[in-house]
């Protein structure tokens, strides 16, 4: 009864309609409150969002900017090289690549070329300006035997891979060592097969099959001590070779330093004997040693065409029926005064060694006169 009352009295239902005012004014406050809280926390949120893209997209900039100012690694004299091989139509009998020839030279080299096939000859070349990349070619994929050619090439890649100790060769401190200088000497410069036997035996042929496929060289170098190959993979190991004996990057000596040319006293850029130049220590002397083995070998006509104006370094190979094979090969580098190159002769002309000395110095005129960097 009471209660009823208090519920129908004027002063009661007063206060309370106060308190359910304040009550409501209360949580309307709170929710706006709370709005107004996540309102700013969301826009915190937005702001840190935007900041962090903004400072990753310039960040990415910034990379993309960075990697835009490093120059590419230049290509080293061997790479050189051999992308300029791979440029040249490897079955035409005149191929060139970063060059072309002028009318009057292609004429002069197709008679010399068919000098050759006029005594019943083939011939194969590849010539490759160390600098410029510019190249020529003859047949440089036709394959043809290597006779002695292939012993340079060989003593290189046993030495450059480690499979042969060239420092303890060159100094020749114990017996093993004397031994080992000698038969490269003998090898090397009087072609001796004896003593290139007994290297081949010796070292195997793992560290030359690693050495000529990182060059690309097509040939199976396992097969045997001498090989089939083509003029194309014969400069490849030259080119290799190269690199190994004259590059100055740390790992090789290089004798373009040297202005005294072997043979005439003439002096030019990138000719000199490599072996006159002072080494900073023992493998770069060892180097120095092992390309002075290649200054004036046995019956090199390159040495014949060009020893008297520059600094050349070759291994020749040649067979005059001999299980029925011929041959007379040349290969190596020339420093000359317009520049260095990699030249690479094959041919079945076997003893006609002015015919391929004709064609080495032609080469020579070319490269100068059209191949420089």
């Amino acid at each position: 009864m009471w209660s009823a009352n208090l519920a129908q009295s004027p002063v009661y239902r007063r206060r309370l309609a106060a308190v359910i005012g304040a009550t409501l004014a209360v949580s309307v406050a709170a929710y706006g409150s709370a709005q107004l809280l996540w309102r700013d926390a969301v826009a915190e949120s937005s702001s840190a969002a935007s900041e962090t893209g903004h400072r990753s997209k310039s960040a990415a900039q910034d990379s993309t900017h960075e990697a835009a100012d490093v120059p590419a690694a230049e290509p080293t004299s061997t790479e050189t090289v051999v992308n300029a091989i791979g440029q040249l139509d490897g079955s035409a009998q005149i191929a060139t690549s970063g060059f072309t020839l002028d009318t009057d030279t292609q004429l002069q080299l197709e008679n010399e070329l068919n000098a050759f096939s006029s005594y019943g000859y083939s011939v194969s070349f590849v010539l490759v300006d160390v600098a410029s990349g510019k190249a020529i070619s003859s047949y440089a994929n036709t394959a043809r035997y290597s006779a002695s050619a292939i012993k340079g090439p060989y003593v290189l890649s046993v030495a450059q891979t480690g499979a042969l100790d060239l420092d303890v060769a060159y100094l020749a401190e114990t017996d093993a060592g004397g031994n080992t200088q000698y038969l490269i000497d003998q090898a090397i410069t009087v072609s001796d097969n004896t003593a290139y036997k007994e290297l081949h035996d010796t070292y195997g042929t793992d560290g030359f099959a690693q050495w000529s496929s990182a060059v690309g060289v097509s040939a199976d170098v396992t097969q045997g001590a001498y090989l089939n190959m083509s003029a194309a993979d014969l400069a490849r190991m030259w080119a290799a070779g190269y690199g190994y004996l004259f590059d100055d990057d740390g790992s090789s000596t290089s004798a373009a330093a040297s202005s005294a040319s072997e043979g005439d006293g003439s002096s030019g850029a990138g000719t000199g004997d490599n072996t006159t130049q002072s080494a900073t220590d023992v493998s770069s002397a060892a180097r120095q040693w092992l390309a002075g083995e290649f200054s004036s070998t046995l019956n090199s006509t390159i040495h014949m065409a060009l020893g008297e104006q520059y600094s050349v370094y070759t291994k020749a190979g040649w067979i005059n029926g001999e299980g029925g094979y011929y041959a007379l090969n040349d290969a190596g580098i020339v420093r000359s005064s317009s520049g260095d190159y990699v030249l690479a002769v094959m041919s079945d002309a076997c003893e006609e060694y002015d015919l391929l000395s004709g064609l080495v110095s032609m080469l020579d005129t070319i490269h100068s006169a059209a191949m420089t960097a």
